[in-house]
């Protein structure tokens, strides 16, 4: 019996540990950034994201130069999806490919950073331009070939020393903490919109209101008419009919 006791303890004692062991895996697996079996690596996620990227820019090619509404919103959709693009790469891929032993896939990065601030220039510039100016278009067209060759660069040589030098467990690593970092800012995207659009119409109406106020004050600082010196009212019709009614009194 006491044997039996034992072994009862050794086997209570035993699942403790296997279930505090999977807590502490599960809890190390969230702290690596979620990485599951199967997730999506970083270099795939990437070009996915390109590949969506070169498809909007195919319609906005494709479509009619007096459709200016949908071209318009082509090119916003395409600025919102690299502006994400871009913030992931930063916040996440590019500070795992400083570490390659590769040097001109380190080299690459900072390129790629200069490539990053020439397409958020581009994309600011077109952000206040309405599809009628000329300039949109020719901007609309810089914006495509540089991000075009940005990503053709990328996928050629940077991404398959990554792939060599990081391995599947690292890039999928790196995939999940980019997905989730996507998924953020793209949830966050709409309220911005919006909330850039109430701060520009509350802008616009706090100006009006201080214009008119301004105007208020200007016209209450103005300085009454002063009459001609002497005392005597400048309109000649008055002076006339005080004359009038002193010759009358006179001759009475």
């Amino acid at each position: 019996m006491a044997r039996n006791a034992s072994q009862k303890k050794e086997s209570v004692f035993s699942r403790m540990i296997s279930v505090v062991g999977g807590r502490e895996e599960e809890s190390e697996k969230a702290e690596r950034g979620g990485a599951g079996e199967g997730a999506e690596s970083a270099t795939t996620l990437l070009r996915n994201e390109h590949d969506e990227v070169r498809q909007l820019f195919k319609e906005f090619e494709n479509a009619s130069e007096n459709a200016r509404s949908s071209r318009k919103r082509i090119i916003d959709e395409v600025s919102q999806k690299l502006e994400v693009h871009a913030e992931i790469e930063e916040k996440i891929f590019y500070p795992a490919c400083r570490q390659l032993k590769d040097e001109d896939a380190r080299k690459m990065v900072g390129e790629s950073l200069e490539e990053h601030a020439i397409v958020k220039r581009l994309i600011q510039e077109l952000s206040g331009l309405e599809p009628s100016d000329e300039r949109f278009e020719a901007k609309a067209t810089v914006l495509k070939e540089s991000v075009e060759h940005h990503a053709d660069e990328e996928e050629k040589d940077l991404f398959p020393e990554a792939e060599r030098e990081l391995g599947d467990d690292r890039l999928e690593e790196l995939g999940a903490r980019m997905a989730e970092l996507k998924r953020r800012l793209t949830s966050g995207a709409g309220a911005e919109g919006a909330r850039r659009g109430r701060s520009g119409s509350s802008g616009a109406r706090g100006k009006s209101s201080s214009s008119a106020r301004r105007s208020g004050q200007s016209n209450r600082g103005a300085s009454p008419a002063r009459p001609p010196r002497g005392g005597r009212p400048a309109s000649g019709s008055s002076s006339g009919s005080r004359s009038g009614s002193s010759g009358s009194t006179k001759k009475s």
